[in-house]
């Protein structure tokens, strides 16, 4: 047994020294099984007075998003009413899911993984038929929960 082993003193000793510096290596360095990942921030092109996202863009500049408000805000100064008003503005998601029908347009949830606004519109299609995910950086409309 000894020859398979060698000596069994020395075998606990180095377990005993391994397991030790795993514990400090773990209280040193902390267990965090989180990804760290910095929040993401999108530049909006943003007109309240038209709450469609296929018209209230995204984009990775503050300098993109404010060209694309001052080349689209052109019309205002000539009828105040009908004209876009954009501002910009930071938000920190990509897609959007909303409930829209004749009573309502509202957001209900907001992510930057299309994976997961698929995931939500799947999980409540059979308790909505009016659910509709959009791609604010596209302008796209991703899925939506009609039959």
């Amino acid at each position: 047994m000894k020859k398979i082993f060698g000596d069994f003193d020395v075998m606990v000793k180095q377990c005993l020294v391994f397991c030790g510096l795993m514990l400090l290596a773990l209280l040193f360095f902390g267990c965090n099984n989180k990804v760290a990942t910095s929040e993401i921030i999108y530049y909006q092109a943003y007109d309240g007075k038209w709450d469609d996202p296929t018209i209230n863009p995204i984009f990775l500049t503050k300098a993109e998003a404010q060209e694309y408000a001052d080349r689209n805000n052109i019309g205002s100064e000539l009828s105040k009413d009908t004209s876009h008003q954009y501002i910009v503005r930071e938000i920190n998601y990509r897609y959007e899911i909303r409930q829209i029908n004749d009573w309502m347009n509202d957001v209900l949830h907001t992510t930057n993984c299309k994976q997961d606004g698929v995931k939500y519109v799947q999980q409540f299609m059979s308790a909505h038929e009016d659910l509709f995910m959009y791609d604010l950086k596209t302008g796209d409309l991703v899925i939506n929960s009609t039959p």
